[in-house]
């Protein structure tokens, strides 16, 4: 299992960028799978749709593409496009269920790849970006400028907004502060 996973990651000399590559490999591999749990638990229960199941072979294709980017080197090109990707899709997943949807917590994943994989700058601009997202739905789903699929609460304004976003900016310094650290004793000691 070391030898395919030592496969995987790009020949450099600096332990940072491939140890950086390892997780942009290691977070398409996790998305993949987690895509067959949810295929296989749809199809067993009856609820899965063909479009479905062709929009994941579509982005599983797509996530193989940005685990051989990161393989090939371009470590940082690899991990903008899944941080957007990831940023996108769950922006979609919550606007279209609205922050009733335990899929608003998944904003997480970008954020935590990247303040790992692109750096505090990087992550505390996605934290960033993903608050405001959390906070622009919230107001327009209040606002009446669209209905989302499960019904709008004032919670989700008075509280599942401020929790999230309150979440992402601790998230983001706890993480964002111990990977800083890491990455300035890694470069100094390569």
């Amino acid at each position: 299992m070391r030898n395919l996973w030592e496969w995987w990651l790009p020949v450099v000399n600096n332990p940072l960028t491939r140890g950086r590559a390892g997780l942009v490999v290691a977070t398409c591999a996790g998305i993949v799978g987690a895509q067959g749990l949810l295929i296989l638990t749809w199809s067993a229960t009856g609820d899965l749709e063909g479009e479905t199941a062709l929009i994941a072979l579509l982005l599983t294709l797509l996530w193989g593409s940005i685990a051989l980017l990161a393989r090939a080197g371009r470590v940082k090109l690899a991990a903008w496009l899944l941080v957007g990707l990831l940023f996108l899709l769950i922006t979609a997943d919550v606007a279209g269920y609205g922050l009733g949807s335990p899929a608003a917590a998944a904003y997480f994943l970008p954020v935590l790849l990247a303040l790992c994989a692109l750096g505090f700058g990087a992550g505390l601009a996605v934290a960033c970006a993903s608050a405001a997202m959390v906070w622009l739905i919230a107001a327009a789903l209040a606002a009446g400028w669209y209905e989302a699929l499960t019904p709008f609460e004032i919670s989700h304004l008075t509280f599942n907004a401020p929790t999230l976003t309150v979440l992402l900016a601790l998230g983001t310094l706890i993480v964002g502060l111990w990977t800083r650290y890491l990455t300035h004793n890694v470069n100094r000691d390569a």
